[in-house]
């Protein structure tokens, strides 16, 4: 009778040891792989922030082109606007209407629009925790917020006024005549002026020159307000603006 001994043990011994090797060879080639990606998507998302900020410095640009733009017409307005408003303050018993319409001529509004589409893109596609400077995202948030207040400031503070309240007065307390002084296409080309427009004569008395100082002398009064808090935005957005771009242009040098 033969006896026949099986080296079960051992070899069941043997191949737990190579599972376990083969397991933390496993294990470690999946960390690698891991962290090698990390490393790439974050190499690749700092290519991708660079070309942000440079795309952002052209809204930058952009935005404060509008709103110097936007600071120097308003702030010309302020100055002939007040000096009207102060001209009311004499007193007289007449208004040449005519000459009031002249020299207000066409009534003008001018707001500024925020170009914000390269933080959109960074703020839809998750980049912005990328941005690992606290300094540069503290000014991008501050930038984001002083261009939106700005266009606030245009849209639901200034244009509302002038849409609902400043044109309506100025047209309600003009005659036919003086109405087309408020049509740049009239100002700005004299001659389409026939001779009735251009020599007429408007002379207000009494109560209807006071009529006319207190409703269009009070609605230049609200127009000047509204057109100084609105440049107050704008200056503090093109601040904004600039000490964003000066943070920027050295991150991309």
């Amino acid at each position: 009778m033969e006896v026949h001994h099986h080296p079960k043990l051992n070899h069941e011994k043997k191949a737990w040891k190579e599972y376990l090797l083969e397991g933390l060879m496993i294990f470690l080639a999946v960390t690698l792989g891991f962290f090698a990606e990390q490393i790439r998507e974050r190499h690749v998302e700092k290519e991708r922030l660079h070309n942000y900020f440079a795309s952002m410095v052209l809204d930058i640009q952009s935005n404060v082109t509008a709103l110097d733009s936007a600071i120097r017409e308003n702030s010309a307005m302020v100055t002939k606007y007040d000096g009207i408003v102060k001209s009311f303050l004499k007193s007289s018993d007449t208004i040449n209407r005519t000459a009031f319409a002249r020299q207000m001529g066409a009534i003008w509004y001018r707001g500024f629009i925020n170009r914000n589409e390269t933080f959109e893109q960074m703020k839809s596609s998750g980049s912005l925790r990328y941005i690992d400077d606290f300094k540069l995202l503290t000014a991008l948030m501050q930038y984001v917020r002083a261009t939106n207040f700005a266009q606030y400031r245009t849209e639901n503070f200034e244009l509302k006024y002038y849409t609902g309240l400043f044109v309506p007065t100025m047209y309600k307390n003009y005659d036919l005549s003086c109405k087309f002084f408020l049509d740049s296409a009239y100002t700005n080309h004299p001659a389409l002026i026939n001779p009735i427009i251009s020599n007429h004569v408007d002379i207000l008395k009494g109560k209807d020159a006071e009529n006319f100082r207190q409703e269009v002398g009070g609605a230049l009064m609200l127009r000047l307000e509204r057109l100084r808090v609105a440049i107050a935005a704008y200056r503090i957005g093109k601040y904004n603006c600039n000490k964003l771009k000066q943070l920027l242009d050295e991150y991309l040098e």
